[in-house]
């Protein structure tokens, strides 16, 4: 029974739910906030988001919308997705800010750590590099 379970501090309940839907709404902010000509930070990044360690992946998925990139082991490894999850041996993640050259910098990325599971083992923030 323990090989089926997920583990960390996910539940499906009333607090869990609330924390995604914060989420869901920084990402939609982000393109519309501030001046276009500046960067833009989610203030949503000092939001706690390990209460949802073990969601599953699809769960997340469906709270945030599709994976905007796919992080391998190794950046060889990594990819943009071609389905809204990414490639099972790779972890999903979405970007919380917005720079006003799409090729320049980077910021901070929440990360589904997914260690080919079907579930997050962690949920985190981190800065792309």
């Amino acid at each position: 029974m323990v090989a089926c379970s997920t583990s960390g501090n996910y539940h499906k309940d009333a607090a869990h739910e609330k924390l995604l839907q914060s989420l869901r709404q920084c990402l939609v902010e982000i393109p519309i906030r501030g001046d276009k000509t500046k960067e833009f930070v989610s203030p949503c990044i000092t939001m706690d988001v390990s209460p949802l360690d073990g969601i599953p992946r699809s769960h997340l998925i469906d709270a945030l919308g599709p994976a905007q990139f796919c992080i391998g082991e190794n950046m060889d490894s990594s990819s943009f997705p071609k389905t809204e999850d990414c490639p099972f041996e790779q972890n999903p993640q979405w970007s919380f800010y917005r720079h006003p050259n799409a090729t320049a910098g980077s910021g901070p990325e929440l990360i589904c750590e997914a260690n080919s599971h079907l579930y997050c083992v962690t949920v985190e923030w981190r800065r792309s590099q």
